[in-house]
């Protein structure tokens, strides 16, 4: 995929995050991974959570500050464990999802994932694309949800096939821009220039810094 085109049809990017995890966002200009916060908690009680279906939201401490690790209920462990490659376990594919922060790269995209969360009163980020991977390049794309195991028709009845190859750089990222259903960073994601903030998607985003 061309990521300069990339960037031209996708402009923006949009973080879905709780109030909670907004405060500390922003004044740490960084968006961790789950497992990522979870190493920063030293608690080793906590590792089994890299590997394990959350079926609600859980909270995490770090020093005085409180984190929020969003649920997984739209995954069924069933129906994931019928569409892995590469010899995965479910284990393995959870925490591949945990060790990543996602973004949306349409307001479409965005707003399915919204009205699941609507009711919790979320915040929603927006960042320029162009200065977002700028400051991380270790951007990689997929092109379904990865969160999702919903039945495809198409498959006889079982979602897409997920593995190691579900998230890839640019240069390996073998479909259209249109086709991009999440963008993904390891670990974490640097927050370089301004960014913007609303609680709705429809609702004007405020400068942040």
């Amino acid at each position: 995929m061309d990521l300069q085109k990339f960037i031209k049809e996708r402009p923006f990017l949009y973080h879905l995050t709780s109030e909670r995890n907004a405060i500390n966002i922003i004044k740490e200009r960084t968006i961790y991974s789950a497992n990522a916060l979870i190493d920063m908690t030293g608690d080793q009680s906590l590792e089994r959570i890299k590997r394990s279906r959350r079926i609600i939201h859980q909270e995490i401490r770090i020093g005085d500050n409180l984190f929020s690790l969003r649920d997984q209920k739209p995954i069924s462990e069933k129906a994931l464990g019928k569409c892995l490659t590469d010899n995965w376990s479910v284990g393995d594919f959870l925490y591949h999802l945990n060790d990543r922060v996602f973004m949306w790269p349409t307001l479409d995209r965005l707003w399915r994932h919204f009205n699941r969360y609507e009711q919790e009163n979320p915040i929603i980020f927006r960042f320029s694309t162009h200065e977002l991977l700028d400051a991380n390049p270790h951007v990689k794309f997929c092109r379904l949800n990865s969160g999702a195991t919903r039945a495809n028709s198409y498959l006889g009845g079982k979602p897409p096939e997920r593995g190691s190859n579900s998230f890839m750089p640019a240069l390996l990222f073998e479909f259209a821009v249109r086709e991009v259903a999440e963008v993904t960073f390891e670990n974490k994601c640097v927050i370089d220039g301004p960014f913007w903030k609303s609680s709705r998607p429809d609702e004007i985003f405020v400068q942040v810094s």
